[in-house]
């Protein structure tokens, strides 16, 4: 989930700065085996510009935190427990710990400067 999550954000924010409808992302993998009705869930939330909590960036960035401590207690190595924990702790340092964790996607950005927004949320 953590994965599927981040990743979400990560390629919708991408076209956002490329200039391409985020929507493109979703219409490339429908159908495919990278579809699922979470990412589409998770997407119109970002899209929407609209996180009400259904399982809050505080929350998800403790989970992937304790995930990637105790890998590493027990020798093992998850890189991208970890990578999502950071990002998830830049959503809540940008104000976003209490919105649903769909808005991790606003740690693709320095706070204020997504491209075509006025800093808080997606145009």
């Amino acid at each position: 989930m953590l994965t599927l999550v981040n990743g979400t954000g990560e390629a919708l924010a991408l076209a956002k700065g490329l200039g391409v409808d985020p929507r493109a992302f979703l219409d490339a993998v429908a159908g495919g085996p990278l579809d699922s009705g979470y990412l589409r869930t998770k997407s119109e939330l970002i899209l929407a510009g609209d996180y009400p909590p259904s399982f809050t960036v505080s929350s998800a960035r403790k989970d992937a935190a304790l995930i990637a401590e105790a890998a590493e207690r027990s020798g093992v190595r998850l890189d991208l427990a970890a990578a999502a924990a950071e990002r998830l702790r830049r959503a809540e340092r940008q104000g976003h710990g209490g919105e649903d964790w769909a808005a991790a996607y606003f740690a693709s950005f320095d706070a204020g400067t997504e491209p075509g927004a006025d800093g808080t949320r997606p145009a």
